[in-house]
Parts: structure tokens; sequence; C-alpha cells
């Protein structure tokens, strides 16, 4: 069992590192630094030295060669293939050791549908509804990873804390929003529209004339290549304020569910959870004010895009804890019923004959 948990926490640092590469490839314009896949123009390492440069421009004479752009490519593919051969092993000795089957079953299923997800960025030259697919199952695995070493180190003496069951509500209301603002910043990322705007709060002067919810959804779709983007301004500028009113609507909502968690918990397990949620909300608010006062820079995007699914990871986590404790104060009330504890219905009292 020791050797079970020390693998998903392998897993889990491997699903991190994998999310931070993705992230820096896409910044650094390098998804399509390999113009094939799995391999890199036709060999299992990127052309680097100049004969293997040369042999590569000869093979694809329309693509441009940048050793840099590829090694970036290549470590991303090259430790997302090591995710998936872990998430395998978790697969085989979850199934061996009876724990978690049907969450290391769809972990497995989920790595594959990522594999041919990363296939298709690249053949299908960055489509946006593909790299924003992309994104989403990277965020899903971890936060299932997540929920898989909770499940390995749960513990049942909890006490029962009948004030957080009407929190659940607003919980799964934190948890639709959260996913609506990562999808909001997937396209903005994926469409090029992050450095659109410089001015806060939303955007630059006049923006509201220009505003359009239709071209902010427009699929861009025939087009040879997406790389850099092919939406005009006003779509990208009309993407880009969305997700600036859609982190005020997640701040709001979250922020809401974090103060009422921390004032009805008594346990400190469900305030620290709380309190994680509440920090990683300020860092991504943080993050992304830099993003906008430093125009995008690197690392801080970088950094934006890790803590964004680490927010959903703990929020997913405090979906759950919320749903067992829901579960635990309908189970105590149903012990706490006179004769439910022998499955008798309690009647009126019996009249003497």
């Amino acid at each position: 069992m020791r050797r079970f948990t020390w693998l998903v926490n392998l897993t889990l640092a491997l699903t991190l590192m994998v999310i931070a590469l993705g992230a820096y490839t896409r910044l650094t314009d390098a998804g399509l630094g390999c113009p094939d896949w799995p391999g890199c123009h036709g060999r299992p390492t990127p052309p680097v030295k100049d004969v293997h440069i040369e042999a590569a421009q000869a093979r694809f004479p329309d693509a441009q060669i940048d050793p840099f752009k590829a090694r970036n490519e290549m470590m991303h593919r090259y430790i997302a293939g090591l995710l998936g051969l872990c998430v395998l092993a978790v697969f085989i000795l979850a199934q061996r050791l009876r724990r978690a089957r049907g969450l290391s079953a769809a972990l497995l299923a989920l790595v594959m549908f990522q594999a041919a997800l990363g296939m298709w960025t690249v053949t299908m030259n960055l489509m946006p509804v593909v790299v924003v697919a992309h994104l989403f199952g990277g965020f899903a695995l971890l936060s299932m990873l997540v929920l898989l070493r909770v499940e390995l180190g749960r513990d049942p003496a909890d006490p029962v804390e009948p004030r957080l069951t009407r929190l659940l509500p607003l919980a799964w209301l934190g948890l639709a929003v959260l996913l609506a603002q990562i999808a909001l910043g997937g396209w903005t990322s994926a469409n090029y529209a992050a450095a659109v705007c410089y001015q806060l709060p939303f955007c630059e002067g006049g923006w509201h004339a220009q505003f359009s919810l239709r071209a902010a959804f427009s699929l861009p779709l025939g087009h040879e290549t997406y790389e850099y983007g092919v939406l005009p301004y006003e779509a990208r500028m009309s993407i880009h304020v969305l997700h600036r009113m859609g982190a005020l609507v997640v701040t709001a909502v979250l922020a809401g569910l974090v103060l009422l968690c921390m004032r009805r918990a008594m346990s400190a397990r469900l305030r620290g959870l709380a309190a994680s949620v509440g920090v990683l909300l300020v860092l991504q608010v943080t993050l992304g004010l830099i993003n906008v006062v430093g125009q995008v820079p690197l690392f801080n995007a970088v950094a934006h895009n890790v803590t964004a699914a680490c927010l959903l990871a703990a929020l997913v986590l405090l979906v759950r804890q919320l749903h067992v404790q829901s579960g635990q104060a309908l189970h105590a009330r149903g012990r706490a019923r006179p004769g439910a504890a022998y499955g008798v219905a309690v009647q009126g009292p019996m009249k003497l004959r």
C-alpha cells in the first residue's frame, strides 16, 4: 500500500510538471515546434546538430526548423509519455490491491484521450477548440489524482458537521463558474488574446463599442494553421474582456464560499482546505493582474496556468468533502430517529385493549 501511495504522489508531481511544460510550450509558440507526431521532424529526438537540421529541412521543406522550439515540444512529450506510464502503473496496482478501481480506470481512459488530443493539437495546427480541450484534460487529470490520493489516506473518523451541508449548492456553483473561467482562459490563450488589453479594469477606452459576444465565441475553422491566432482584434478583445469579467464573478463566489466554510467548519482539516482555496484564489488574481501590467511575462503566465489547475483541484476536493459531510449528516439524523437503528418505523402510541 505504501508503494501505491508513493506512485500516486509521483504521478501527481509529473502531472503538475506536464501542465507547466504545456503552458511553457504554448507561451513560447513551440506548439508546432515539431510538425509531426509522436516524433520530431521524423526523428525520436529534436534536431539540434546542423546535420540533423539539414535532414529535417529536406524532409519538411515548408517548415521552419527552430531547435529551441523543437526541444520545448519534445520535452513536453517525453514527460507526458512518462506520466502515461505512471498512470498505467497506478491502474494495474489499483486492480491488484482492489482500491479505487473505478477511479484508476477513469484516469487511464483520460490519459489515453489526452494523448490523442496532444496528437490532434499538432496535426490540426493548434486549432483553438482542441487546445482548450487538451488544457481541460490536463486539469481534470490533476483533480482526479488528488481525489485518488485523498481516498488512499481517508480518515473515517472525521466529525459530522451538519452546518456545512447547506454550503453544497454554493460549492457546486463555485465549481461551475471556475470551470467556465478556465475555459475562457484557455480560449484567450489559444486565440492569442492574452496581450490584447493592457489597461484595468477591463480594456482600453471605447472597448464596449467593439465588444461582441458573437465574435468572441466564433469558431475559426478552415484555416491552414492557427499559430499566432486568426481572429480579428474585436474578437480577441471581446474574449479578453469576458475573461476579466469571469475573474470578478469567480472571485466573488469563491470568496463567499471560503468565508462561510471558515466560519462554519469545526475540524481543522476542513478549515485548512477552505483556506487553501482562498490562498490559491488570491494568488491567481494577483498573477492575473501581473499578466496585465507586465504584458504577459513568460514565467508569470506559466504560474498563472499552474495555479489555476491547483485551484480547481482544491475546489474539487472541497466539494467532495462537503458531499461527505452531507452524507454523514443524513446518516446521523437517520440514526437519531427512535427505532431507526432497527429499521422499524415508529408508530403512534399503542392503544390498550
